[in-house]
């Protein structure tokens, strides 16, 4: 009799597992929220543009079977602000992607390279009991770093001499670098021509190329460098205006920059007289130089013409050869 209600009470027990199983309550629902960057934009850091602006995207999943509300607020260094909604909607169970612009950072006040954080913080609009529930507090926050881009933009400026220069002497013409960037910038491939007068020399270009020069943001308290080219017309310049022509290549990729001053040079006396006397008639009148330079003192003409001897054997070959012409006389 004792086997058969042991087994009897057996058999009950197992009877009853299947049932507590079945009685089990189905599986609690996620709940809450959470927010994070959109996976084409990465983790970051992110490159401003030269404009200093970025664009960026995230996503934010409402785990909750009701609608949620979720505040948005922003901090952000490198003075920079995010245009981002104040209030974002979410279906129950369903994701949203919004879309925020950084901007206003002025790139040109930092050095290239530099960095900045910035961080959005996410609340829900109206709490449950007071409280707020996500699946991680750290997924309430977004949190990116921004980088500086390199601005290369190397400017040069030929410096008006602000007198004439006389044919035969030298001057010293100024030439100012400006590196307007937001890092140290080297001149590469410095050129420097005067343009319709092959007489006039400019030395002094070489020295340009590899100067370094500072920005400001390299502790440059006045990010430019001046130097001098030295203008040499020869003693047979002729009075003339020459266009001097510089240009000089930024080795950070900012391009070429290019500056043009123009430059009065003055003929010589005892060029200037030699001239006159042999181009002037019987009356003094004297004629226009052939390159179009100056009259100097309403007398004195620069000219580019051939020296006295050659106009006279000219002059003396026309006449022997005018004898030689002229027909014999009949007897």
């Amino acid at each position: 009799m004792t086997r058969i209600v042991l087994c009897l009470c057996t058999l009950m027990a197992f009877s009853f597992i299947p049932s507590s199983t079945m009685a089990q309550p189905d599986e609690i629902p996620e709940t809450g929220w959470a927010v994070g960057w959109e996976e084409e934009f990465g983790e970051g850091p992110w490159m401003l543009s030269e404009s200093g602006t970025l664009t960026l995207e995230f996503w934010a999943e409402n785990y909750d079977p009701y609608p949620l509300e979720l505040n948005l607020e922003y901090e952000a260094d490198l003075n920079a602000s995010i245009d981002l909604p104040e209030l974002i909607n979410i279906g129950a169970q369903s994701n949203i992607t919004t879309t925020i612009d950084i901007e206003n950072v002025t790139v040109l006040d930092f050095l290239a390279g530099s960095t900045g954080d910035f961080t959005i913080t996410a609340t829900r609009a109206n709490p449950i009991d007071g409280g707020d529930v996500t699946i991680d507090p750290a997924n309430s926050q977004l949190e990116g770093e921004l980088v500086i881009p390199r601005i290369a933009d190397l400017k040069v400026e030929l410096q008006a001499l602000g007198f004439k220069v006389s044919a035969g002497t030298t001057a010293l013409m100024e030439v100012m670098l400006i590196n307007n960037g937001n890092i140290r910038d080297k001149v590469v491939s410095p050129t420097l021509i005067a343009n319709g007068c092959p007489q006039l020399s400019l030395i002094g270009i070489g020295d340009l190329d590899g100067l370094l020069v500072d920005s400001i943001h390299d502790g440059a308290k006045n990010p430019q460098t001046t130097e001098e080219i030295t203008l040499s017309p020869a003693n047979s310049h002729p009075t003339k205006t020459c266009t001097i022509e510089i240009a000089v290549v930024s080795d950070g990729g900012g391009g070429t920059s290019i500056s043009t001053q123009e430059v009065d040079i003055k003929a010589s006396q005892s060029s200037s007289g030699e001239g006159s006397s042999s181009s002037s008639d019987g009356n003094g009148s004297g004629t226009d130089p052939p390159d179009g330079g100056d009259v100097d003192d309403g007398s004195t003409i620069s000219t580019d013409f051939l020296p006295a001897p050659g106009i006279t054997v000219s002059v003396m070959a026309i006449a022997v050869a005018a004898i030689m012409r002229r027909p014999k006389s009949q007897s």
